[in-house]
């Protein structure tokens, strides 16, 4: 009867010991997260919007103002430039003086940017609004992808990821089809600029819903690595702007000096984030989270498929407004199927890897790969109508392929990082996410340059879709090479 009354008080001190641990690990989350995942979004929902509105209207914009096909790359390129070599140092900014903080001032000089990028009447003022507005924009991205981190359980962040990734489908799809409408319906006479103007009332909006979240912070006791903050925004900023300018200026002898000093400066970068390491002090990024398998197939994978999306989208919309003369809106329904999709397998993308693992990337990179092999075998048949079915049906095939790689790509990188380095390893992972947009937009460029052998203004119909078709099949073997960069990841490793 002892053991029995003594058994009884042991089970109920183990009941209420887990009660009280549960009770701990529930107060660590806000029980209002689920609403604040909504004003965390916002931002990159603005930044998204903005991104593929400018991409719809880029030809246009360099009509508008005499630019040239340099210059409307330099637009593209360097916000993404300015924002990848900004995105490190502001992750680790958000974990020092706080996420929040961080998020106000990225949205409101953002939005301020998108103010004077809509009044603006001269390229290369654009170019410079367009550079501070990737600073901005680096300055809220890797906030976002470390609330989501750190302010959600392990069960949810699935969830969480699949909604931040159908977020970012919703943005593609919607900016490419809002950006063509705005311009085509030229509300008070705007045109192009009123994807820029549309911008200022949405970013208000978003600083009215900001104080809604609480602060936080990762490990404020950290400091900045100033040193290898200089060396790698040096050797990224000398990697991508030779490659956007050697073209118009004929590949002279100082491109080819800035690109053997941009190695030399990454070497370097790496050489001294070692030496940090290993000395026990504060490196910008800690390099040995490399070692991980997953981690580092995880972003050779990211590199890929963003160079062969961004191209693809880049070449896509030229060739639909040169090449066949769409206009705006015509432009942006073609990508709508292809937004649809990315949508539609963002959204139910964690639910599928859940179940099926990690061959669900290699099935998704796979069906891109195939889709632009498909799209370059039609382009021999009918290369002036792309709003007919069987093109339609091969980009949303491509859009379904697309959400299918990237946002489980997202989750699986993001999962490979400690909570206590989420700011620097998210900002390492849009760093990366970014610079795959200015290089594959720089280095399509030149594809599509030297297959077109003409000026855009000057190049027949054959000369355009010899050029698209020579770069769709560039971006067709990106596709295969992710599909063969993921075989890498063993299935027990995703588990």
């Amino acid at each position: 009867m002892i053991v029995n009354d003594i058994s009884i008080k042991e089970e109920i001190s183990i009941v209420k010991h887990t009660q009280t641990a549960s009770e701990k690990l529930e107060q660590k989350f806000d029980p209002h997260r689920w609403y604040a995942l909504a004003v965390i979004l916002l931002p990159i929902l603005l930044n998204s919007l903005n991104t593929y509105m400018i991409q719809v209207a880029l030809p246009l914009i360099q009509n508008s103002l005499n630019a040239s096909f340099s210059d409307a790359q330099l637009i593209v390129t360097c916000f993404s430039l300015s924002l990848a070599v900004s995105l490190i140092v502001s992750g680790k900014l958000g974990d020092i003086y706080g996420r929040k903080r961080l998020l106000v001032i990225g949205v409101s000089g953002f939005t301020l940017m998108a103010l004077l990028g809509g009044m603006t009447a001269n390229p290369m003022h654009l170019i410079v609004i367009r550079i501070v507005q990737g600073v901005a924009a680096a300055l809220i991205q890797p906030q976002v992808l470390s609330m989501m981190q750190t302010n959600y359980r392990s069960r949810e962040k699935g969830l969480v990821f699949s909604i931040y990734g159908a977020l970012l489908g919703f943005g593609f799809a919607f900016g490419l089809t809002l950006g063509g409408l705005l311009v085509n319906w030229n509300v008070f006479d705007w045109g192009w600029r009123t994807v820029f103007f549309f911008n200022v009332p949405f970013g208000l909006l978003v600083l009215l819903c900001l104080p809604l979240l609480p602060e936080s912070r990762g490990n404020g006791t950290q400091r900045i690595d100033w040193s290898g903050t200089a060396f790698i925004m040096g050797g990224l900023f000398l990697l991508v702007y030779p490659l956007s300018e050697g073209q118009r200026q004929g590949w002279p002898h100082w491109i080819w000096g800035c690109l053997v000093l941009s190695l030399l400066l990454l070497l370097a970068f790496s050489a001294i984030e070692i030496r940090k390491q290993k000395r026990d002090e504060a490196p910008l990024v800690d390099l040995t989270i490399f070692r991980q398998r997953i981690f580092r197939v995880g972003m050779l994978s990211v590199i890929l498929i963003y160079l062969g999306m961004f191209s693809f989208f880049f070449i896509l919309t030229y060739y639909l407004q040169f090449g066949l003369h769409y206009d705006a809106q015509a432009t942006s329904l073609v990508f709508l199927p292809l937004g649809a999709g990315f949508f539609l397998t963002s959204l139910i993308s964690s639910r599928i890897v859940d179940r099926w693992g990690m061959y669900v990337l290699r099935i998704g990179a796979l069906v891109t790969a195939s889709c632009c092999i498909l799209f370059l075998l039609l382009l021999h048949f009918n290369a002036v109508n792309l709003q007919r079915l069987p093109f339609l049906a091969l980009l949303l095939a491509y859009g379904l392929g697309l959400g299918l790689v990237t946002t489980p790509l997202t989750r699986v990188v993001m999962g490979a990082i400690p909570a206590k380095d989420a700011g620097t390893g998210s900002g390492l992972f849009n760093t990366v996410m970014y610079l795959a947009n200015s290089l594959g937009v720089a280095l399509i460029s030149i594809l599509f340059s030297a297959a077109l052998r003409q000026p855009l203004e000057t190049a027949s119909l054959s000369d355009y879709t010899r050029a698209f078709s020579i770069s769709i099949a560039a971006c067709g073997g990106l596709s295969l090479a992710v599909f063969i960069c993921l075989g890498f990841l063993r299935q027990r490793q995703q588990s």
